[in-house]
């Protein structure tokens, strides 16, 4: 029987999938291309909309990363039975820039600025079910990044 309290697993598997360097865009990490897209914003924030299949701010840029993350959430769902409709809201947010906080960010890679990943969805009875992940990350530099030969997203 299927729980809405395993939604905070699911957020967890998809939030520490997202921060992981097999996250590809194009062949690139993902995080860092999202970073490259914020990068000249005073607000460097992007929220990725797994049930509406949106990006803000707005482009089309991110598209086949938000169907692959989508997909894995139908999937994630469906193995343990639970309703879609159990989901009003489900959400990838990546804050770039972050305060440095000592105890998720020390042991990462010395590159780049501390970034956050939050996975966060809201049920249907209105529950909150949130997971995080932290990393250091740099904007995307091609010149500066070994391409992956790895076929497709993901």
């Amino acid at each position: 029987m299927a729980r809405r309290k395993e939604l905070g697993s699911i957020a967890s598997g998809i939030v520490g999938s997202f921060n992981s360097r097999n996250n590809d865009v194009d062949g690139y990490w993902g995080i860092g291309k999202l970073y490259k897209f914020v990068e000249n914003e005073s607000h460097k924030v992007v929220e990725l909309d797994l049930l509406n299949g949106s990006v803000e701010p707005f482009t089309h840029q991110f598209d086949s990363l938000v169907t692959c993350y989508r997909g894995m959430l139908e999937l994630l769902l469906n193995k343990r039975a639970i309703p879609c409709n159990w989901l009003t809201s489900a959400k990838l947010i990546a804050r770039f820039e972050v305060e440095y906080q000592h105890k998720y960010h020390y042991w990462r890679s010395a590159l780049g600025k501390p970034c956050e990943v939050e996975c966060s969805f809201v049920d249907d009875l209105g529950r909150h079910h949130v997971a995080f992940a932290y990393n250091n990350c740099r904007p995307h530099e091609p010149k500066l990044e070994a391409r992956s030969c790895r076929e497709g997203d993901f």
